[in-house]
């Protein structure tokens, strides 16, 4: 994670620090990834090694995210194709367009991207394949690119950072256009201080029964981060909840990743702890699209990925009850997670999201998503919530269990390769 010139916290990571990271603490995901590999050789290629001219094939994992959540089920519970009439802005570095990612609109100040993070956002969202089916958990939803990082002065590593001003323009431009665009969801996987102009733009947004999802922030690693002095080290009582905006703000759907299927890593090593998170799900081992519309896998625990799996969700939800506000929308998601909504940790708020629970559980969610009565959560069955939560399929192995009826525990701990928030920061 690193700092930009407008004390913008990355939530990526970099292409160098990935590819150590990765081969050291997940060979068995990326056994086939070395330097001067060829790509028929390597099993699966990180997300941060893809560039838009590389010549890799698809991924052979499948993700292992999609298995834990039981996403195919929650794709069969909604009516028609996954994601149909539904639209999401996804505010970030810009989308790369390709077949992969087909219903992809790029009306807020295009630019050739030069950055993976936003693409990997939109894949997990609503990627798309012909051959091997649906990459993300909405694929037919449509995505507006609204991009508000790598437009002109550049960082040292060829990316603009993400500043409160330029993330409050691009929401300020989906709250102008929400009813034209028709836009019920945005997700914001990357993190910049608080400032009025963003409260502001993002209080409207939730007002007008947009549902905003955020990154809530990745453990900093650099000392240049500004965070790095109170969170570089874990500590009894931290909490980002100051620190990490949109995430911050109340309304917001802000969102964390957990260890699951991570062998070995422990994910308060790799997040943020932080009171304003409503929801967790887990990343390792996702599958999405590269710059090159080919798919590769994303070998992080990182808030950024979180956050567009659980967009993804909302937008099944959105088309699920299309009759719902976004009050009642949130409600749906937080009831139905494997915690407790009315007693939420700063590692996981109300738990890791239960997608096909939220889209089938007879919830009566009033306008303001109180729970009535019968709708209660029932109590669920305790189970591990770490790195070996509903223990998964291995790279290429036997299918995951899904993580239904999990509850919530902690990781064990670990060190793991770091994403954009998924990690900028993106967080």
């Amino acid at each position: 994670m690193s700092t930009g010139p407008h004390g913008w916290v990355d939530v990526r990571v970099s292409v160098r620090a990935t590819s150590v990271a990765v081969l050291v603490a997940v060979p068995t995901l990326l056994a086939g990834l070395a330097v001067g590999a060829s790509p028929a050789a390597a099993a699966d290629v990180d997300c941060a090694t893809v560039t838009a001219d590389s010549d890799t094939g698809r991924a052979v994992s499948a993700s292992v995210p999609m298995g834990l959540l039981d996403i195919a089920a929650a794709q069969a519970a909604v009516p028609g194709r996954p994601g149909a009439g539904q639209t999401v802005a996804v505010v970030d570095g810009g989308i790369a367009a390709s077949a992969s990612l087909p219903r992809v609109e790029h009306p807020y100040r295009p630019a050739p991207v030069v950055d993976y993070h936003g693409t990997a956002v939109a894949g997990l969202v609503a990627g798309a394949s012909e051959d091997d089916g649906p990459v993300g958990v909405a694929p037919a939803a449509r995505l507006l690119d609204v991009r508000v990082y790598d437009e002109s002065p550049v960082t040292s590593q060829g990316a603009r950072a993400p500043t409160s001003a330029s993330v409050a323009g691009g929401l300020a431009w989906v709250w102008r256009h929400r009813r034209d665009e028709g836009i019920g969801v945005v997700v914001v996987a990357v993190a910049v201080p608080d400032s009025a102009r963003l409260s502001r733009v993002v209080q409207r947004l939730v007002r007008a029964d947009v549902v905003v999802v955020a990154a809530s922030g990745n453990r900093p690693t650099d000392d240049a981060d500004p965070l790095y002095a109170d969170f570089g080290q874990r500590r009894l009582g931290e909490d980002a909840v100051d620190r990490v905006f949109p995430a911050g703000y109340p309304g917001v759907v802000a969102v964390t990743a957990t260890a699951a299927g991570a062998p070995g890593v422990d994910a308060r090593d790799e997040v943020l702890p932080n009171s304003a998170i409503r929801v967790a799900a887990p990343t390792y081992g996702a599958v999405t699209v590269g710059l090159n519309g080919q798919t590769c896998v994303l070998p992080q625990v990182a808030t950024s990925w979180a956050a567009a799996e659980v967009a993804g969700v909302v937008v099944l939800l959105r088309q699920r009850f299309p009759d719902d506000r976004a009050a009642q929308i949130v409600a749906r998601l937080v009831d139905t997670a494997d915690g407790r909504r009315d007693d939420p940790t700063r590692t996981t708020g109300a738990g890791t999201i239960q997608p096909v629970e939220a889209l089938t559980r007879p919830l009566t969610p009033d306008r303001d998503g109180a729970l009535v009565g019968a709708a209660a959560r029932p109590r669920r069955h305790p189970a591990s919530h770490g790195a070996a939560a509903g223990v998964l399929r291995a790279a290429g192995g036997a299918r995951q269990r899904p993580l239904v009826g999990a509850r919530r525990r902690r990781a064990p701990r670990a060190r793991h390769g770091r994403a954009a928030l998924g990690g900028l920061q993106r967080r």
